[in-house]
């Protein structure tokens, strides 16, 4: 009998080592990773840009001035003024969750002006003092065609991934126009640059969807553009014997690299025959080494070309 009892003590405590030893903490079930039903849908969007541009040191300090002795410098940044622009766009949805989309940004500063007084070129003073008056009219356009997949991660989190082209053109024109030291010696100089590239883009599109139609995103892309960089400089200046005009110019292919960021957020407004969205947001954009110009009177010049600003627009999607 104490037999018996021994055995069956050590038959509970062998059963109750098992049980402990298998029991698990929280159990972790990992989320869905999914791709919407098939749907076929267009959609439209326009929206308001409001942009402000910068550029490298080449581009940023255009003009100096000096103290009454010509021991200090002061450089002037360009400071280029916000104006307005715009994008457009279209898709057509098709699948479980494809698209394709085509878009173009078009951004134009056409009121930049400033007053010359006592300023010389940079990066060389030899060439002033100069009086009168200074336009800077950048401009700039891109379009993307992009095609594009649409992948929910569990139930409030989605991604959009995207491939295809882009193709971008920035211009700038300058026109600075006066008097050197005298007004018996008028000058004028005008600068004409155009750099066009096309080449591919990746990017993705990541939103957190709150529910009730609110969501914020962040949206990255970057491309690797090839094209043409042209410029052309015409200086009207006066010389001893009276006037002169000096030109330069030249063109080379280069290769662009192209990185944009978007941080914003959304409401969606769901209808019958198809969703209205609310869209702001701030956007980045910067293209390396795109400008570039050789000016007798400033040396050479290169310069990214960036813009950042806010935004807001609204998109309609329409079942088919």
């Amino acid at each position: 009998m104490l037999n018996l009892k021994k055995t069956a003590v050590a038959v509970l405590a062998l059963g109750s080592s098992a049980v402990f030893a298998g029991t698990m903490g929280p159990v972790c079930t990992p989320g869905p990773v999914t791709v919407p039903c098939e749907r076929t849908a267009w959609d439209f969007g326009v929206y308001a840009l409001y942009l402000q541009p910068s550029y490298d040191v080449d581009y940023g300090y255009l003009f100096h001035t000096t103290d009454a002795f010509g021991f200090s410098q002061y450089h002037h940044d360009l400071d280029p003024d916000w104006e307005w622009g715009f994008k457009l766009e279209g898709s057509y949805h098709f699948s479980t969750g494809n698209d394709i989309n085509i878009n173009w940004y078009h951004w134009e500063g056409d009121d930049d002006h400033h007053n010359l007084n006592g300023h010389f070129f940079d990066p060389v003073a030899f060439f002033g003092p100069l009086f009168g008056a200074f336009q800077f009219e950048p401009e700039w356009d891109a379009v993307n065609f992009e095609f594009g997949q649409h992948v929910d991660f569990g139930e409030f989190k989605d991604i959009r991934f995207h491939a295809g082209l882009q193709y971008a053109r920035i211009k700038h024109d300058i026109l600075a126009s006066g008097f050197v030291s005298s007004p018996f010696f008028p000058f004028s100089t005008q600068v004409d640059s155009e750099w066009d590239g096309v080449g591919p883009r990746i990017g993705l599109d990541m939103t957190y969807n709150f529910g009730n139609g609110f969501a914020i995103y962040g949206n990255g892309a970057t491309a690797i553009l090839v094209g043409d960089a042209d410029f052309t400089t015409t200086t009207y200046v006066p010389v001893a014997f009276g006037n002169t005009i000096v030109t330069t110019s030249g063109s080379k292919t280069t290769i662009v690299p192209e990185l944009e960021v978007k941080l914003g957020a959304k409401y969606t407004y769901a209808m019958a025959q198809g969703d209205l969205s609310l869209d702001a947001g701030w956007m980045f954009v910067n293209y390396f080494n795109a400008n570039h110009l050789i000016h007798v009177a400033g040396g050479a010049r290169e310069s990214n070309f960036a813009l950042q600003g806010p935004y807001a627009g609204l998109k309609w999607v329409g079942n088919v």
